[in-house]
């Protein structure tokens, strides 16, 4: 099971459901309760959070909250590359017990290749494999059953790749949540877990969990000031946004009624 949003098929914004512990970890709740807390139980809550922020943002924002993208310079990530496929022939000179077939520039390391020794009339039945490590994006060299006792053995061949997924190293393109929605989200998530789920708890920590959905509360209903900008995201029109302070209409409160 995945932590993604039935909603929107991307991952919640509080991040994984074992954010979402280490958080209440750090509140010292105890093993006990700790191990009652499972994954469809923190994404039933993740998603339930996530809702309420897009209802909080709507007014101001295309919801739901979307990833932006960040190129990480040395970072890592993996890239696609085609599936491409080659053959040829090559003449195979008298007296060889082995063939190198070079001077290619594939895409990638063939993953399959399939050769085959076509004889001259006369000649003997040999057959050709390929020899293990000497496969590159360059060629390849294959063993020969028995030396070649004429001119005109060929050598046919058909290599190809599949796509495939490659590691890339530097400059990588990674997706990221806006920093201060996914820190809103997940304290908020924590802090509603705790309040509906565990009633017994001690009277401090009831409290914690209590004002930890109170400030995520009002720091998601911050963003939607027209001094904020949640990175990455498209603010819906709203002229009044840009009006001097004192065309203003009367200041959002600090939180929501």
């Amino acid at each position: 099971m995945s932590d993604i949003s039935p909603t929107t098929f991307e991952p919640f914004y509080s991040g994984d459901w074992q954010d979402i512990r280490d958080v209440l970890r750090v509140l010292n709740i105890g093993e006990g309760v700790m191990a009652k807390i499972t994954q469809p139980m923190v994404n039933r809550y993740q998603e339930m959070i996530d809702r309420d922020i897009d209802g909080i943002l709507a007014d101001t924002y295309q919801t739901p909250i979307r990833y932006f993208n960040q190129v990480v310079g040395g970072g890592s990530g993996m890239s696609m590359l085609p599936a491409w496929a080659d053959n040829g022939v090559d003449e195979i000179p008298s007296g060889s017990t082995s063939y190198t077939v070079s001077g290619k520039t594939w895409a990638s390391v063939p993953n399959m290749i399939q050769v085959n020794v076509l004889k001259p009339a006369g000649g003997f039945n040999i057959y050709a494999s390929v020899i293990d490590g000497t496969i590159t994006t360059a060629g390849f060299t294959v063993d020969l059953s028995g030396a070649t006792d004429m001119e005109g053995y060929i050598l046919s061949y058909i290599a190809s790749s599949p796509e495939t997924q490659i590691p890339v190293h530097t400059g990588a393109t990674i997706r990221v949540f806006p920093g201060d929605v996914r820190r809103a989200a997940r304290y908020w998530t924590a802090g509603q877990l705790l309040v509906n789920e565990f009633q017994q708890l001690e009277n401090n920590l009831t409290e914690q969990a209590t004002l930890m959905v109170s400030d995520a509360r009002m720091q998601v209903y911050a963003f939607s000031r027209f001094t904020h900008r949640i990175p990455g995201q498209r603010r819906k029109s709203n002229m009044s946004r840009t009006m001097p302070p004192s065309w203003q209409p009367p200041a959002f409160p600090e939180r929501p009624s």
